[in-house]
């Protein structure tokens, strides 16, 4: 057989965070904003003499001479590929060896969905090796089902939708359980405004996501604050929708900054000490605009600012000893499979 590979963008997320969260768009339904940029999780698919699973930018590999398809690995280091492949192929009769190669550009915890990323280029490379087409729902929905639910792993359902449709998606989570994505069709001028005013800074210090992403959820369940602030998000994320396809520039540096405000008040664990002083810093040194990409405590900050106070905010970042500028374009592609 012959290797595949696959390649699957991630994301910025750009409004509406949290609200993909289960115990927010159950009960009231969410939408979340997002853009895919020019970074990417990689998948390699072979023939091989046993079953190996090597993440390359981990550097961790495991090597199994027969592999126990009748049960999910609970812990391990590379839990997520070996329970990836056992789920794709648990119903497949002619299930060969296989190496199994990964790469993602950014770290676990960044913030740009980089885990969900990766599960939608295994999906998409193991389906297309074992002759297993499938289209970009059924990719999502499968890689929300690896990471939730078989390997236990907290978080919301808009990175698996945004890896696998790719471009500038508003993604509605209906409350029966059903997910629509509806991609944005901006005008290229709007795109070109958005990528000038916009800088990605890796404040460092990934989040555990346990941490954050469990205590906002559990706030979800009955927290009236943090309810009433994943209320306002949600509006927000309306907005800013309808500001991104009119291309009204200055509202979205004031939704950003909304946005920002609410997300403080889901959790005391979303404004780490560290996230905190970028934040006053960048406002301080030419950024319109700030708020964090995914669940918070760490990562990547989403920097807004004027075309005339850019090369003043990018100098100032460059000065200090900690965190670093992150280049990027946004792509319009989800993610893409081939033969060699």
């Amino acid at each position: 057989m012959k290797t595949v590979f696959a390649k699957a963008p991630l994301r910025l997320g750009l409004a509406g965070g949290g609200t993909d969260l289960e115990p927010y768009w159950k009960e009231y339904g969410g939408v979340v904003l997002s853009g895919t940029i020019d970074q990417y999780a990689y998948c390699k698919v072979e023939p091989y003499d046993d079953w190996v699973f090597k993440s390359v930018d981990l550097d961790l590999e495991e090597r199994f001479e027969f592999l126990n398809f009748k049960n999910y690995d609970e812990s391990g280091s590379l839990k997520l590929l070996i329970n990836a492949y056992k789920h794709i192929v648990k119903d497949y009769s002619h299930r060969t060896p296989v190496k199994i190669t990964t790469y993602v550009e950014a770290p676990p915890g960044s913030g740009l969905g980089s885990s969900s990323a990766l599960v939608v280029a295994l999906i998409s490379a193991i389906s297309e090796y074992y002759n297993m087409p499938r289209d970009e729902y059924e990719i999502a929905k499968m890689a929300v089902t690896i990471e939730r639910e078989i390997c236990d792993l907290p978080g919301g359902l808009q990175d698996q939708y945004s890896a696998a449709f790719g471009g500038f998606n508003y993604i509605e989570f209906l409350q029966d359980g059903r997910t629509i994505v509806n991609p944005l069709r901006l005008n290229y001028k709007t795109q070109n405004m958005l990528e000038l005013n916009t800088v990605l800074y890796y404040v460092g210090c990934p989040r555990k996501d346990e941490r954050v992403i469990e205590a906002t959820s559990d706030n979800l369940k009955g927290n009236t604050k943090t309810l009433e602030a994943t209320h306002m998000i949600k509006e927000s994320c309306i907005e800013f929708k309808r500001s991104l396809l009119v291309g009204d520039v200055k509202k979205i540096a004031s939704l950003m900054n909304r946005y920002w405000l609410h997300k403080l008040q889901t959790s005391d664990k979303v404004g780490s000490p560290e996230l905190l002083d970028t934040y006053e810093y960048v406002i301080a040194n030419g950024a319109t605009a700030a708020k964090i990409s995914g669940a918070g405590g760490g990562g990547h900050l989403i920097l807004f600012t004027d075309f005339e106070q850019r090369h003043k905010l990018i100098s100032a970042l460059n000065k200090r000893d900690t965190g670093r500028i992150v280049p990027f374009k946004f792509v319009k592609h989800g993610v893409d499979v081939w033969r060699t």
